[in-house]
C-alpha cells in the first residue's frame, strides 16, 4: 500500500510537470516565435523566387531538393492525384508553382502537419520546429537547437508521464530556452521571453493549485 501510494505520488508530480512543460512549449514558446519562424522563411522564399522562379517553375524543372527532398505533394492539391505502381507519386500530375511563402513552409513537413494556411495556431509546435530544424535560412545552431526541442516536444505529445521527472522537466527548460538565444531575437522580446519561461519554470506548479 505504501509503495502503490508512493508510485501514485511520483506519477502525479510527472503529470503536473508534463502539463507545465506543455503550457511553456505551445503557450509561452511557440507563439511569440512563429513570428520569427514566418520571417525568416518569407526571406528565403522571396530569394529563391528571383534565384530559381519557384513560383512560375515548371513541374520537369522544378527545385527538387534545398537542401533536401521537397515535398510538392503538401501543396496544390497534388496529393490526390492517382498514384504510380508501388505508390509512387506521379509528378508529371503535379502543380509544383510554390504561390506563397506558406506553401513554402510545407514543402518541408510531413504531409499530417501540412494543412496550416497561414502562420498561426494551426501551425503548430510540431511544424514549426520541423521548420527551423529543415530551412536552411536557419543556422546550424538554430537548427540544432530546435531538433532538442523537438525530441522533447515529441516525448510530450506521447504523454509518457513516466519520463517528466525533475531533470527532464529541467532539461527541457534549458533547451527551450538555449533555442531562444540562438535566435537572435529582438533584445526585448528575447528578455521577456526567457522571463515567462523561467517563471514557468520554478513557479509552474504552483500556478497550477
Amino acid at each position: 500500500l505504501v509503495s502503490y501510494r508512493s508510485s501514485h505520488l511520483v506519477m502525479l508530480e510527472n503529470q503536473k510537470r508534463w502539463l507545465v512543460a506543455g503550457i511553456a512549449l505551445n503557450k509561452i514558446l511557440i507563439p511569440q516565435i512563429r513570428p520569427f519562424v514566418e520571417q525568416s522563411i518569407n526571406t528565403e522564399y522571396s530569394n529563391l523566387k528571383t534565384s530559381h522562379n519557384i513560383d512560375t517553375q515548371s513541374t520537369p524543372g522544378r527545385l527538387q531538393r534545398w537542401p533536401q527532398v521537397l515535398k510538392y505533394e503538401n501543396i496544390n492539391g497534388n496529393d490526390v492525384h492517382p498514384k504510380l505502381a508501388g505508390g509512387r507519386f506521379n509528378y508529371s500530375l503535379f502543380d509544383c508553382k510554390v504561390n506563397s511563402h506558406v506553401d513554402f513552409a510545407r514543402l518541408y513537413v510531413s504531409n499530417h502537419m501540412a494543412h496550416f494556411t497561414a502562420f498561426d495556431d494551426h501551425c503548430d509546435a510540431s511544424a514549426v520546429l520541423t521548420l527551423l530544424g529543415r530551412v536552411p535560412v536557419f543556422s546550424v545552431a538554430i537548427q540544432t537547437a530546435a531538433d532538442h526541442v523537438r525530441e522533447a516536444r515529441n516525448d510530450w505529445a506521447h504523454c509518457v508521464f513516466g519520463k517528466w521527472d525533475q531533470p527532464n522537466f529541467l532539461k527541457s527548460f534549458t533547451e527551450m530556452k538555449q533555442l531562444v538565444r540562438t535566435m537572435a531575437l529582438p533584445t526585448a522580446g528575447e528578455g521577456k521571453l526567457l522571463g515567462e519561461l523561467k517563471d514557468w519554470e520554478t513557479k509552474g506548479i504552483n500556478m497550477l493549485i
